[in-house]
């Protein structure tokens, strides 16, 4: 696909055909119109005819946006998308790349006298092999779901739509180091994850190690159907930010400031330290746990000195000294679950 930041250098454009600009149409006798009218035809019909489709009344071509792809229809035949700039016309972009002014005209459904305007999209369309398209589908591997299985990221590498590098594939998310992802599929090169919103994102398998750790097809529903899932993203957002006691934003932060910078993101007001958090919001059993509740612990003394957000599957997101930056931990390790001192849904 051309920049459209940089135009390409301009062809002379051609002259307009005698015979089809309204002007000299005028002046024409009924005889002379109808033979130009015929020969026009018969030249669109040859052009259709070559290019391997129909050039029947009947048949619709494709307008407005396209996305890059195969054209129905007309096998051995892909297209690219070009934005029209200052100074073009049908011939010109049609003699930079190589194809006739009227197979362009036919892709893009435009008559024998429409000329494009800047800034317009057209379809440009591109010969590929007799049997590349047959021979691609034949060669997408095959897609399988998995056990739900948690992995961790250990090489930079963004979740996108598709699993393949495809020019049509949007970046949903990048995972940073460390993060764990639920595995729910694979195909080819690729690990489908479970994105927040319950839709499949897809990223390189070699981004990730896969673990042992399994979630139940039952805890991953009440993981995507409760909770605040926006509260969990907004926390993401922080993985890996270095921890300090008494921290300051956007440098470092402790396990409070998260908590409290998460929830005003979401228009909620939290005091600064994690006992103060605590008098806020409705009590939750650990039974009953859903993704944005705030988790609370205690020191040795009985001191409400720690706090996180439950992500769903047994695990939460935080500010850990231990680790030196925000990660994400089982609730059920010895080191939280025998400080674990409650729960609390804003």
């Amino acid at each position: 696909m051309l920049s459209t930041a940089t135009a390409p250098i301009d062809i002379a454009s051609r002259p307009r055909p005698a015979g089809c600009g309204p002007a000299i149409r005028t002046h024409l006798s009924l005889r002379a119109f109808l033979a130009a009218w015929c020969a026009i035809f018969l030249a669109i019909a040859h052009i259709c005819l070559a290019a391997g489709a129909p050039a029947s009344a009947g048949s619709a071509a494709p307008k407005g946006d396209l996305a890059p792809g195969l054209l129905e229809g007309a096998p051995g035949l892909s297209y690219e998308i070009y934005q029209v700039q200052v100074g073009d016309t049908i011939e010109n972009i049609a003699a930079r790349f190589g194809v006739s002014p009227g197979r362009i005209r036919r892709l893009n459904g435009l008559s024998s006298l429409d000329q494009p305007g800047p800034g317009q999209s057209l379809a440009i369309p591109i010969p590929r092999p007799p049997g590349a398209e047959s021979h691609a589908r034949a060669a997408q591997p095959p897609r399988h779901a998995i056990p739900p299985r948690y992995a961790v990221v250990t090489t930079a590498s963004p979740i996108v739509s598709e699993p393949a590098d495809s020019p049509t594939a949007q970046v949903f998310y990048q995972p940073a180091f460390g993060a764990q992802l639920v595995v729910t599929a694979e195909q080819g090169s690729y690990w489908g994850v479970v994105m927040i919103d319950g839709s499949t994102g897809w990223i390189a398998k070699s981004a990730l190690h896969m673990t042992e750790r399994t979630i139940t097809p039952e805890a991953l529903d009440t993981m995507l159907q409760g909770g605040r899932p926006d509260v969990v993203h907004e926390a993401f957002r922080y993985l890996g930010t270095p921890y300090r006691y008494g921290g300051r934003l956007p440098y470092n932060l402790d396990c409070s400031l998260l908590v409290q910078t998460v929830f005003a993101a979401r228009g909620l007001s939290l005091p600064r330290t994690a006992a103060a958090q605590y008098e806020f919001g409705h009590p939750v059993n650990h039974t009953d746990l859903l993704p944005g509740d705030r988790l609370y612990f205690v020191s040795k003394s009985g001191r409400i000195n720690h706090t996180g957000i439950y992500t769903g599957g047994g695990r939460f997101i935080h500010a850990s000294s231990r680790r030196g930056r925000v990660a994400v931990d089982d609730l059920s390790e010895s080191l939280y679950w025998t400080r674990f001192v409650g729960a609390r849904r804003s």
